[in-house]
C-alpha cells in the first residue's frame, strides 16, 4: 500500500462538457468550434462529420451548434489546466521526496504481469533508480538488477524466414522485433 496518493493532492475542476448547454448559449455558436466536429480522416475523403451521428453524413463547421455542443476552446483550456496541475503536483513530491534515503522498489504482480510499483505514490515509476512522479530514489538490490535486465528471444522473421533477436515483455510475455528485411512485429 502506497504512502500518499498522487491525484490526493490534485484540485478537483469541473468539467463543462458534462453539463447542460441552454439554447441561449448556443445562439452564436458554430459547429466547427465543438469537439465533435471532426475532419474526416479516412484516404481519398474530405469534408466533416460528426462524432455523434452516422461517419457518412456530412456536416459543415459553418453550421448552427446543436444542443450537445462541447467547446474546443473549454476543452483544450480544461486539458492544459489538468496537465499543469499534475506537474504542479509532481514538483511538490519532487521537493519531499527526492531528498529522502533510497527505498526497496517492490517489483509486484498485478495479475497481468510483473511491474515495479513506487511504494510512496503507488505509480509507476518509469525508472528503477528514482520515481518519474514523487522523486523517490530506490536501493538499487539483486531484485531490481534482475528485474532490469532485458529479456531477448530468437524467432525467425515471418516475412523473410531470417533469425532476429526479438525482445520480450517481462509485464506480459509479448514479443516484438525489427527485422532488416522492413518488417516491425509487435505480438
Amino acid at each position: 500500500m502506497s504512502e500518499i496518493k498522487f491525484n490526493d493532492g490534485m484540485p478537483v475542476r469541473e468539467r463543462r462538457s458534462s453539463t447542460s448547454i441552454y439554447p441561449e448559449e448556443l445562439m452564436d455558436k458554430k459547429c466547427g468550434g465543438c469537439m465533435r466536429c471532426q475532419s474526416r480522416k479516412r484516404k481519398g475523403e474530405t469534408g466533416y462529420h460528426c462524432t455523434t451521428q452516422p461517419y457518412t453524413k456530412d456536416i459543415s463547421p459553418e453550421d448552427k451548434a446543436c444542443v450537445i455542443y462541447w467547446d474546443k476552446e473549454e476543452e483544450e483550456k480544461y486539458k492544459a489546466l489538468i496537465e499543469q496541475d499534475g506537474e504542479n503536483r509532481r514538483k511538490e513530491l519532487w521537493n519531499i521526496y527526492s531528498k529522502r534515503e533510497p527505498i526497496k522498489l517492490p517489483i509486484i504482480n498485478d495479475g497481468y504481469g510483473i511491474i515495479p510499483e513506487c511504494p510512496i505514490c503507488g505509480e509507476t515509476p518509469y525508472s528503477t533508480k528514482q520515481c518519474h512522479w514523487c522523486g523517490q530514489r530506490f536501493i538499487q538490490d539483486k531484485e531490481v538488477e534482475e528485474y532490469e535486465k532485458a529479456l531477448t528471444k530468437e524467432v525467425t522473421c515471418f516475412s523473410c524466414g531470417r533469425k532476429v533477436t526479438a525482445n520480450v515483455s517481462k509485464y506480459n510475455g509479448h514479443i516484438s522485433y525489427h527485422c532488416q528485411c522492413g518488417t516491425s512485429f509487435i505480438e
